[in-house]
C-alpha cells in the first residue's frame, strides 16, 4: 500500500477531516490533500510527527487519553506541542528585532542632524518663521567691486 494511501486509510480510520489532521500537525489542509492525493510527501519532520500522532491515537483509542500522553517521555511532549509554534516566535522575534533596529537607527539619525544644527547654529524652518526681521533700518554697505569706480 503506497503512503499516500495509508495515510487517508488512518486519517479515515480515526474519523479526522483533513483540516483537523492539519490542525494537528501544524501544516495546511492543502498539503494533507497533496499528500493523500500522492502529489507530494510529507518532509521527514512531518513523518515522524504522523507516526507520533496515529500511534497515540491508536493507544488513546484502546486506552485512557491520560495513559497514552504518559507513555510519551516529557520531553517528546514538549516538543509536539512547541513545534509549530517555534516558527511563529522566531519570526515574531525577527520582526521585533527589525523594529527595533528601524527606531534605533531613527533616533541616531535625528539626534544627529539635531546636534549638527546646534554646532552650525542653523535655524530650522519653523524657526525662522517665527522670527521678525526688521530690515527696514538697516544699513546699507557697499559692496566692493559694485557701484564704484565705473
Amino acid at each position: 500500500m503506497e503512503l499516500s494511501q495509508k495515510l487517508k486509510e488512518l486519517r479515515k480510520k480515526q474519523g479526522l477531516t483533513q483540516l483537523e489532521l492539519a490542525e494537528r500537525l501544524f501544516v495546511s489542509r492543502q498539503a494533507i490533500s497533496g499528500w493523500e492525493a500522492g502529489t507530494s510527501r510529507p518532509s521527514t519532520e512531518n513523518l515522524q510527527s504522523l507516526s507520533r500522532l496515529f500511534t497515540l491515537l491508536d493507544d488513546t483509542a484502546e486506552a485512557e487519553p491520560a495513559a497514552a500522553q504518559e507513555k510519551l517521555p516529557a520531553e517528546e511532549q514538549a516538543k509536539e506541542e512547541d513545534k509549530g509554534q517555534g516558527k511563529a516566535r522566531r519570526y515574531k522575534a525577527i520582526v521585533l528585532v527589525i523594529v527595533l533596529l528601524a527606531i534605533l537607527l531613527t533616533t541616531a539619525v535625528l539626534a544627529h542632524r539635531r546636534t549638527a544644527q546646534e554646532k552650525m547654529g542653523a535655524m530650522t524652518f519653523s524657526e525662522m518663521e517665527c522670527d521678525d526681521f526688521d530690515f527696514a533700518g538697516a544699513e546699507s554697505v557697499p559692496m566692493e567691486g559694485f557701484g564704484e569706480g565705473r
